[in-house]
């Protein structure tokens, strides 16, 4: 009983993990269904909005600067897409997918230089209040964390599957020479689809960084477990992002609970590692990025 409870103590402290995997595997998958680009700047997408939403609660508040601090992350978004990702177009997917790589350098190297490398507590966005489970505490804002993350699966769902315009981004990923036939501008569509994914990871990274800690290394690489859930779900399965975030996030949340090497650090990262080999053997299939996936 002791070894199940343990389990269920570290699956439960694990929701604001799930929450944030959850975000931040939506933005990747809808990057790729918009774009067909991998996007490995996304955790740097992440955290300077989180760090911009902190500075800027001392003077407007804390919701004013989470608002604000989104919207940076789309038009952060959207600027990396026409300054870089529609410029190496021509290149190919994987040349696209090696400039995210530069933007995710570049960023992090100007988050250190304009705040530092000293932990900081993010913003707070919902009050302060805990729960006990165990020898641990849940707070409040963990709990928002992952009811927005749901919240916004489905919402994103809706919009991808539902309307018109999710329609045009699905139909210019696949074709844009079609697109361009059928009156879609797949330059307009693939932007917006850079700035949604940019506000979630700028949303997803200001209610982590409430969580645990801002730090321009850790935040951005704390997005990589996302990338793990998108390939265990299918790069263009937003239902398979959700679900793959969970089983990430109980696997992380799961290995410490095991003796052995389960405590040692790195253990959560070394399983994850073996579920995505596991899960892609299993299918058959390879989640790559490659230059024939360009329309």
């Amino acid at each position: 009983m002791g070894f199940v409870r343990d389990v269920l103590v570290n699956v439960v402290i694990t929701t604001p993990l799930i929450g944030a995997y959850t975000m931040f595997a939506l933005g990747i998958v809808f990057i790729y269904r918009g774009s067909r680009v991998l996007n490995l700047a996304h955790g740097a997408m992440a955290m300077v909005p989180a760090y911009v939403a902190l500075d800027l609660s001392h003077h407007i508040g804390a919701v004013p600067a989470v608002v604000l601090a989104v919207g940076l992350g789309g038009l952060i978004g959207a600027g990396v897409e026409r300054g870089v990702v529609r410029r190496l177009r021509t290149a190919g997917a994987t040349a696209q997918t090696v400039g995210t790589v530069g933007v995710l350098g570049l960023m992090i190297a100007m988050a250190d230089r304009v705040w530092g490398t000293t932990p900081r507590r993010g913003v707070d966005v919902f009050p302060e209040h805990g729960f006990h489970i165990g020898n641990s505490v849940l707070h409040l804002g963990d709990i928002g964390l992952f009811v927005s993350a749901l919240v916004l699966a489905g919402a994103f769902l809706a919009l991808f599957q539902l309307t018109d315009l999710g329609l045009a981004m699905r139909c210019a990923a696949d074709n844009r020479r079609a697109a361009t036939l059928m009156g879609i501008d797949p330059d307009r569509t693939t932007a917006v689809a850079w700035f949604f994914a940019g506000g979630l990871a700028g949303l997803g990274g200001v209610l982590l960084g409430a969580s645990t800690n801002l730090h321009p290394h850790i935040l951005s690489l704390q997005v990589l477990p996302a990338f793990v859930a998108a390939l265990l779900g299918g790069l263009e399965s937003l239902p398979g992002a959700v679900v793959g975030s969970i089983v990430v996030g109980v696997t992380v949340g799961i290995v410490p609970s095991f003796g052995g090497i389960g405590p040692e650090i790195g253990a959560p990262d070394l399983a994850l590692t073996l579920l995505a080999f596991f899960v892609m053997g299993m299918r058959g299939k390879r989640f790559s990025v490659a230059d024939a996936g360009a329309a």
